[in-house]
């Protein structure tokens, strides 16, 4: 029961990231810290942004089923868990190919 409160909070959390990194007002952020100002930095801003935000919000929901699986068939923890574990590393690879 624990773990399905943790995860529905950090579900939660991950979504909330996500529509923030989504939003014109952290662009705006993103553009303002940048050193250049040329069209190709500003694309690259919003790539990222947009990136950043839909990996969130797909962590976050994947976050949420993770956690209500583990209540519907708790014999299958540990499967769901290196599931889980495997996603994680996927999305973080992918983030670091795409930003690099």
């Amino acid at each position: 029961m624990i773990l399905f409160i943790l995860s529905l909070i950090a579900g939660i959390a991950f979504v909330a990231a996500g529509i923030y990194f989504l939003s014109e007002k952290f662009l705006q952020r993103l553009n303002s810290a940048s050193r250049e100002k040329t069209e190709a930095s500003l694309q690259k801003n919003s790539f990222r942004a947009k990136g950043s935000g839909y990996v969130a919000i797909s962590l976050g929901a994947f976050t949420i089923v993770w956690g209500i699986l583990l209540i519907c068939f708790p014999a299958l923890s540990n499967l769901l868990a290196l599931i889980y574990m495997i996603f994680l590393v996927v999305a973080l690879a992918i983030l670091m190919i795409a930003f690099r």
